[in-house]
């Protein structure tokens, strides 16, 4: 019963370590108001709105006959406060699963051409500025291929939005809830510097709830958030992926610079040897004097 219940809080954890995503599939207005900011649409009926949750992932449908996605086309949004370069390739794997969901493999045999949502992913990125210190990048799978290519054959695309402080303020005025969010973070954040996680978090929403920030959503869900330790869960799981890769870069390093100082000595040993073989075969040919036959 024990091993049960552990495993259930392991997984609760898991699945709720995302604020970013709980905050905007509670809220179908939130989402809808999200969705016309980035888009620049005015669209109002929320109801029309419905979601699929991915490994923290937020992914917008649209209760529709027509298209089964919202406006179309196949919405996915996600929060990052670490930058990653491996965001299209991540956003790949999230659209394949994605598109096996939506379509039947049957259909991928059929003659007729099989009409498909069109994929946007946006990943919303509010980490360390230096990082990324431009308002919004596209990251491209194509500069990860091995080789180069330069046909533009085959892309896969990322957006990734800044939404720190002083970036991207049109977007707060067509979303005001985003901007509450990310007040909502940077308050958490100054505090975890010398509070522990859970305690940081109570205070932030203590504060937020006090200013008027996201009130309507932590007077509802307030409790809910402060037991999901989603901050403290993240980041372990980004130092210790930055810490394993931090390894490996030194590994790699010092196993190239081993092969480097071992060639290089190896090529001064053997001109060393040359030089000596060299001398050896001077003296001896002094020695014995090669005899020249008519």
């Amino acid at each position: 019963m024990e091993r049960h219940a552990q495993g259930k809080r392991q997984a609760n954890r898991q699945y709720k370590n995302n604020l970013f995503v709980y905050l905007f599939t509670r809220k179908k207005k939130y989402a809808l108001s999200l969705y016309n900011a980035i888009n620049c649409t005015d669209y109002t009926n929320e109801e029309d709105l419905d979601f699929k949750v991915l490994e923290d992932v937020l992914f917008v449908r649209m209760k529709n006959d027509v298209s089964f996605v919202f406006d179309s086309a196949m919405n996915l949004y996600e929060h990052q406060s670490t930058f990653s370069n491996n965001m299209p390739l991540r956003g790949l794997y999230y659209f394949a699963d994605l598109y096996r969901k939506l379509i039947p493999t049957t259909v991928l045999y059929q003659k007729k051409l099989v009409k498909i949502p069109v994929p946007k992913y946006i990943v919303f990125y509010n980490g360390p500025i230096e990082d990324m210190p431009e308002g919004r990048r596209e990251l491209r799978l194509s500069d990860a291929f091995l080789v180069p290519d330069e046909t533009g054959g085959f892309e896969w695309t990322a957006t990734v939005v800044n939404i720190n402080p002083g970036y991207n303020e049109e977007l707060y005025t067509r979303c005001e809830i985003l901007r509450e969010y990310v007040v909502f973070v940077e308050k958490v954040r100054k505090k975890s510097v010398v509070k522990c996680p859970d305690e940081a978090m109570h205070e932030a929403i203590a504060e937020c709830i006090e200013e008027g920030i996201l009130l309507e959503f932590f007077r509802e869900y307030g409790e809910e958030i402060i037991g999901m330790e989603w901050y403290e869960v993240t980041q372990e799981m980004i130092w210790e992926i930055q810490r394993e890769e931090a390894i490996e870069d030194a590994r790699a390093e010092g196993m190239r610079q081993g092969m480097e100082e071992g060639l290089e000595k190896g090529i001064e040993k053997g001109i060393e040897k040359g030089i000596q073989q060299g001398i050896q075969q001077g003296k001896a040919d002094k020695l014995y004097p090669i005899e020249w036959t008519r």
